[in-house]
């Protein structure tokens, strides 16, 4: 049971990619992700008896969503209304809400928060305000910022980042060729809690900090981690979930009238909860890599998925399969030679109904440090054979250690020149 859920960038106008060459079931779950992750949240809504759901980051573009999704979300947000559960949609920008709302025909149970406007409700008695974080750090109705603070006052404050909106490496607005382009995450988690603790409003007792991101991080203390609906990757921080918060007693609310009031939850900052709701699940499996052919090599990856447990959520499993080749420049070309004929013995064990996994891509590892290379340990002088190697694995590590690049960027550049020169 929850009062609150949460969830982060459903972005459904952006439906994921399947995979070259799937089977037309597995196309059609991947494809249907986004919009099962929201509607497994709004479930979990509905199951909770919570009083609102609560929406950040990407929700519908009405610029590019279609008029099947624009109906979809209308039927889940009227679904919810329907069961006295709220849809509040937090937004970045105010033109947003006009867009959206007449978008979905200004459906009853949507609500909206602007960086300028908070929304407060009531749950049995308790005011609730959901605040952006996006706003000034002094954002909230002023009746709560200027009069004491409330016992029966909730309020909780969103934010979160763009990490991994775009599969792009490089942002499109690099200025030239071999500059750095500028991380599009912004505002970071360290700057939300800065903020958030020097805030006269947003560290109140009442005050409730919640950050949604798709990357892994270490996030400060009292600020709560959101995921991302359903993942879009293997290198995200979830496979996906909503998140549920529970601010009154539910016993005391069974043992009242419906309409009465409810105590609140003695212990309520601990009820934060992960629900899982994606549909999808994307891994990694490694394997070291060995003599021999596409044969040897799937058996190899075979009994390496053989030993990890499925994941229960979800309906299907997207692996990437990675063979750590060492320094063995030959073996990384001979891994990409035979991938193909990999992957199709992997896909042959594909059961709809019993192993639900699709093994869609296969690569040597490209982040193998290319250390062991350099001329510090492999021993290498200017003019012998391997003078070339040794000179590029300095310079990823010299790469490496300025952070110019990120270090799997780096590696992998490195190894593909290498292979590049090993394959002509």
């Amino acid at each position: 049971m929850a009062d609150i859920v949460f969830a982060f960038d459903p972005a459904i106008h952006r439906p994921i990619a399947a995979p070259e060459g799937a089977p037309a079931d597995i196309a059609e779950c991947v494809s249907k992700a986004a919009g099962a992750a929201l509607a497994e949240a709004a479930t979990v809504a509905t199951r909770s008896q919570a009083a609102a759901l609560v929406i950040c980051g990407r929700l519908l573009d009405p610029s590019r969503a279609s008029p099947a999704q624009a109906a979809a979300l209308r039927r889940l947000i009227t679904d919810l209304a329907a069961v006295g559960c709220r849809t509040v949609a937090v937004v970045d920008e105010p033109l947003l809400c006009h867009e959206l709302a007449r978008m979905l025909g200004e459906p009853r149970g949507l609500f909206f928060v602007t960086p300028l406007a908070p929304l407060e409700f009531e749950v049995r008695g308790l005011a609730v305000e959901i605040v952006s974080a996006h706003g000034p750090t002094g954002a909230g109705s002023v009746a709560t910022v200027s009069g004491d603070p409330s016992p029966l006052h909730r309020r909780i404050v969103v934010g979160w980042d763009n990490a991994l909106w775009s599969q792009q490496r490089w942002a499109a607005d690099e200025p030239q060729f071999g500059v750095v382009p500028t991380p599009r995450t912004t505002p970071s988690a360290a700057a939300f809690a800065a903020a958030a603790t020097a805030s006269a409003s947003w560290s109140q007792p009442g005050a409730f900090w919640i950050w949604a991101s798709r990357q892994s991080q270490a996030l400060p203390p009292g600020v709560h981690f959101l995921p991302a609906l359903q993942a879009r990757g293997v290198d995200e921080a979830s496979p996906g979930a909503c998140c549920t918060l529970t601010l009154l007693d539910r016993e005391a609310i069974e043992a009242t009238v419906a309409d009465s009031f409810a105590a609140p939850h003695a212990d309520w900052r601990r009820t934060w909860h992960e629900v899982p709701t994606h549909r999808v699940a994307w891994r990694t499996v490694s394997v070291e890599s060995s003599t021999g052919g596409d044969e040897e090599l799937a058996t190899a990856i075979w009994a390496a998925l053989e030993k990890q447990p499925p994941d229960r959520a979800a309906t299907v499993e997207l692996v990437r399969c990675s063979v750590a080749c060492g320094t063995n420049v030959a073996r990384r070309v001979r891994v990409g030679e035979i991938a193909a004929e990999t992957l199709s013995r992997l896909r042959e064990l594909y059961d709809a109904k019993t192993f639900r996994v699709w093994c869609h891509e296969l690569v040597a590892e490209p982040t193998e440090s290319l250390a062991p290379l350099g001329h510090a340990r492999s021993g290498g002088r200017p003019g012998s054979t391997t003078s070339f190697s040794s000179a590029l694995a300095d310079i990823v590590t010299m790469v490496e250690e300025s952070q110019t690049l990120a270090a799997p960027e780096a590696r992998e550049a490195g190894w593909l020149a290498l292979e590049l020169i090993e394959s002509v």
